[in-house]
């Protein structure tokens, strides 16, 4: 029994791998922490879909 792979925008999703961060943040003020916060919400809503597919896979 094979099993049917998702596809994502016409692209064929492959098995998970792990990523390790290649960078770490640090924020030591109330405004570097905002900033780092606005970032990752910006890139959380312009790649949803990607991150569900890749969570739901």
């Amino acid at each position: 029994m094979t099993a049917k792979r998702k596809e994502l925008y016409g692209v064929e999703l492959k098995p998970r791998t792990i990523i390790r961060p290649k960078t770490e943040v640090r924020a030591s003020t109330e405004a570097e922490r905002r900033d780092v916060l606005k970032a990752a919400r910006k890139v959380i809503a312009e790649h949803r879909a990607v991150l569900i597919a890749l969570k739901d896979r």
